[in-house]
């Protein structure tokens, strides 16, 4: 079937149905070789040679006798692009077909139809305006706007027998083209075209994904997101960054934070450090809460343990190291002067970091230490920081995971968990008890209200607490409640 019988096929066959089925009603008809060739010449312009070959093989193939060869013959010339193709859609009979004569023909077409039933003829009557530019659905107030459509079928029709847009490199490339205006369309048959091919490439998105080379289109395309279809990429890309340099980030993290692992347990000297200054006065029966008789350490005349060394130089923030056993819990401490902010979204270089940092509340004392030691870090989902906190709401689990090791800079220090507890952070105009404000008890009744507020917290465990007990908080986020915080109470045993 020639070009010329194809369209004009078409022709007739497009006015009584729908034009959407248009767009893929001459794709099978193509020859495989051809099409392969213009799908191929669509993605690589060099490759005009080959698409040449195959079309004076096809048309050399059809011609026969006398007429068909010198027809043959005649086709046979230098390859036009698709472009060229596309745009020079007119068959002859009908380029030079004005308003005047269409009307004509088409009134001399319903003469020959049969008699309706007199009440449609007059419903069609009626309507007789529009229906005469008609084609499928989409209706015409002009014929200036009739023709414009049937050039853009014709366009369309060129397209689909030449070329495969189902192909995700094809359909791309396609659409910068149309996008770009090197075939155009004026009616909404056309628009409605360029909608289809826009939604071809957004459903083949996903895949595209894969392939570096038709992403960089891909990127190209979603800039005009005027076309819902193409958004799709646009997610599909911001989300395929994003998540791969979160997932990069989290993966140089963990490395650094295994290597500051390494450095501290390869330097450590085992043993050392002397015991608080509170707990002394405890073991000799002194009033815990006597500080008048307590001498006070300067840190200029303390020496640093000797696995902190190297990593307090990179970072003088850091104060310390915990380590909870059996868990995956084993970071530096930090902790930024009159500031329990900037280790929320800071690692240990102070580099920008959603996981944050383990870092010890401002009002806590690394060198002489206050009656409780808080320390706070994110319950990331991941696991990270304070994540695993969230496994102590398990009976079990809290039982066969209790030690802890806190170190500060100067001093080894051992602590049990004895309590596991789940709270709010309450409104600042009530005047409940804070378990976070509890810092330093100078008084029985201070003490008192501690282990009175904070024991109706308790969800496993007890509070085995005396007077004079060195208190360390860990805590963390928790969402059993909105504001929830989920924290664990231990205290120091060596």
């Amino acid at each position: 079937m020639s070009k010329n019988q194809r369209r004009n096929n078409y022709h007739t066959k497009a006015e009584p149905k729908a034009v959407g089925s248009a767009f893929d009603a001459y794709a099978g008809d193509a020859d495989d070789e051809i099409s392969n060739a213009f799908a191929a010449y669509l993605k690589n312009e060099d490759l005009d040679q080959e698409f040449e070959r195959a079309f004076e093989k096809e048309v050399r193939g059809e011609a026969e006798g006398e007429e068909a060869e010198a027809e043959a013959d005649e086709k046979v010339k230098p390859k036009k692009s698709l472009v060229q193709k596309v745009m020079e859609y007119l068959p002859e009979d009908e380029e030079d077909e004005d308003e005047l004569a269409f009307l004509h023909r088409k009134s001399s077409e319903e003469d020959e139809e049969e008699e309706e039933p007199e009440e449609e003829a007059e419903q069609e009557k009626e309507d007789e305006g529009l229906r005469r530019f008609k084609i499928g659905e989409y209706v015409f107030e002009s014929f200036h706007e009739y023709k414009e459509a049937q050039e853009d079928v014709k366009k369309i029709e060129v397209i689909n027998e030449e070329l495969d847009i189902q192909d995700p490199e094809v359909a791309i490339r396609l659409y910068n083209m149309i996008r770009d205006g090197e075939i155009t369309f004026r009616s909404p048959i056309g628009k409605n075209f360029f909608d289809h091919v826009s939604d071809i490439v957004a459903a083949k998105s996903v895949g595209l994904l894969k392939d570096k080379a038709v992403v960089d289109q891909a990127e190209g395309a979603v800039r005009y997101q005027k076309y819902l279809g193409m958004a799709v990429i646009t997610v599909a890309v911001v989300l395929f960054s994003y998540f791969g340099y979160r997932e990069v980030e989290d993966v140089l993290n963990t490395r650094r934070i295994k290597q500051m692992q390494t450095e501290a347990s390869k330097n450590a000297a085992g043993g050392g450090g002397r015991a608080s200054s509170d707990q002394a006065a405890s073991l000799n029966g002194e009033d815990p809460f006597d500080k008048s008789k307590r001498k006070l350490l300067k840190e200029e005349d303390q020496t640093l343990l000797p696995e902190y060394t190297e990593l307090r130089k990179k970072n003088p923030d850091m104060v310390g190291w915990i380590r909870v056993e059996g868990t995956g819990i084993d970071y530096p401490v930090m902790q930024k002067a009159k500031d329990n902010s900037f280790y929320l979204d800071h690692d240990f270089d102070k580099a920008k970091d959603n996981n944050g940092s383990i870092f010890m509340d401002y009002r806590c004392d690394k060198l002489n230490p206050t009656t409780n030691t808080i320390l706070y870090g994110h319950n990331m989902k991941s696991g990270k920081m304070f994540g695993e906190l969230k496994e102590y709401l398990s009976e079990d689990y809290f039982e066969k995971h209790k030690k802890i090791t806190f170190n500060t800079i100067y001093e080894h220090r051992k602590y049990e968990i004895v309590a596991v507890c789940l709270a709010k952070v309450e409104d600042a105009t009530d005047d409940s008890f804070r378990y976070y404000n509890f810092i330093d008890a100078t008084n029985q009744n201070q003490w008192d209200a501690f282990m009175t507020s904070v024991g109706g917290l308790v969800a496993h465990g007890s509070m085995d607490f005396q007077a004079g007990d060195q208190v360390l908080t860990l805590s963390t986020c928790n969402s059993y409640i909105e504001d929830g915080r989920l924290f664990l109470l231990a205290k120091r045993v060596k």
